[in-house]
């Protein structure tokens, strides 16, 4: 049908305009927690990319539903403002089936939500905290703070005055205890700088003094030279294997943990809250909309404007959504509590339907004449 294709076009350009939109926003303030973590050790650029672009479908499985209510929102309302859905209206268009364009659309982002909701957004996150974990363990031990004692394994004591323009650094200290079967190393330098050796850093410097006392004797040794290179092995962490929370498991792994595992075992409740709410929560898409709807649609209409009806469509909206995190929260601490969750995502989803139908239309009609005392009002009259 023209008019189905019409609108589907209208509201899948303004909701894809708007999920980009509030992409780049939410992408930009949280790229910046792991730029930070990037750039303080010294990890290659790539691995901030790969970050970024992990974090990608967490964001999508909130910002989808977020943007199609006020695409539709808009959509419908400048309709009403050029006067044409008044027009289809007076054609013999129902309710249902001006809504129908914006349900297609919610119904097809339910499914690529849920699709990423269990299976692509937690083996994503999994990645993402593996890679924290890697960046962590494998170049943290590579970064020299100034003015500040850097220890590493509590073998190795590092300090620095300055660190020069071309990355020398300036005024070095090292305290090396390695070695247990020999007395401690003090090493001071008037500069140095970090080279790899494959994976590995070795610190360079120049212009110093070793210092070590001599076995069994209050003698110290000093050997002053021009160059000398400290090798840094041993001091990187063994990355340990991670237990993985819920939010990093998919929907299977959730339903069938390992129950071998102590703290799989433990958190068996907590694995069946997450499994619900990845499976229940995406219907928010479909939920949301039909509210939206069913406010701006239901009711007479009327030609100066449907501020009032937008704004409550997205105060209900928005109470909707934040009444779920609080159910999705407790749910998580008491499983008691998981079928207010099923609640609270079908009973608005429903409701929508209904007050959308014909039976609907006329029940929400007879309120508005017991309200105004009035005879029985067709949507398409009211000015």
């Amino acid at each position: 049908m023209l008019v189905t294709r019409y609108l589907l076009k209208n509201i899948l350009s303004v909701t894809v305009f708007i999920a980009l939109t509030l992409t780049m926003v939410i992408w930009l303030t949280q790229s910046l927690k792991l730029l930070d973590l990037v750039a303080n050790s010294d990890a290659p650029p790539t691995l901030f990319l790969k970050l970024v672009g992990l974090t990608l479908p967490r964001f999508l499985e909130i910002i989808v539903p977020l943007s199609l209510v006020p695409a539709v929102l808009f959509v419908y309302n400048k309709m009403i403002s050029d006067n044409e859905l008044i027009v289809m209206r007076s054609c013999g268009f129902d309710q249902m089936t001006l809504a129908r364009p914006a349900i297609i659309i919610a119904s097809a982002l339910t499914v690529l939500v849920l699709f990423f909701s269990t299976y692509i957004s937690p083996r994503s996150y999994g990645e993402v905290k593996e890679l924290q974990q890697s960046i962590k363990t494998q170049y943290s031990s590579f970064l020299l703070r100034e003015g500040v004692f850097n220890t590493f394994s509590d073998s190795l004591t590092v300090y620095l005055r300055a660190r020069a323009k071309n990355g020398d650094l300036m005024g070095i200290v090292i305290h090396d205890t390695r070695d247990k079967s020999k007395p401690p190393v003090t090493i001071t330098a008037k500069r140095g700088r970090l080279a790899m050796d494959g994976d590995l850093p070795n610190i360079i410097v120049f212009d110093g003094m070793r210092q070590q006392m001599t076995d069994g004797s209050d003698v110290i040794s000093k050997l002053f030279f021009s160059r000398y290179t400290i090798e840094v092995k041993g001091l990187e962490a063994a990355e340990k294997e991670r237990w993985r929370e819920a939010s990093e498991r998919t929907l299977g792994e959730l339903l069938f943990p390992d129950m071998n595992n102590r703290r799989d075992r433990n958190n068996r409740d907590i694995f069946l809250a997450e499994a619900q709410h990845r499976l229940v929560t995406p219907f928010n898409t479909i939920g949301f909309t039909l509210v939206a709807l069913a406010v701006l649609l239901t009711g007479p209409i009327n030609r100066r404007g449907q501020s009032k009806k937008v704004m409550a469509a997205a105060v209900i909206v928005i109470a909707l959504q934040a009444s779920s995190l609080v159910v999705v929260n407790a749910a998580r601490k008491d499983l008691a509590l998981a079928p207010a969750l099923y609640i609270m995502t079908f009973l608005p989803l429903l409701t929508g339907l209904f007050l959308l139908s014909s039976r609907g239309e006329q029940w929400v009609l007879q309120i508005f004449r017991r309200w105004r005392g009035q005879k029985p009002l067709r949507p398409e009259a009211a000015s």
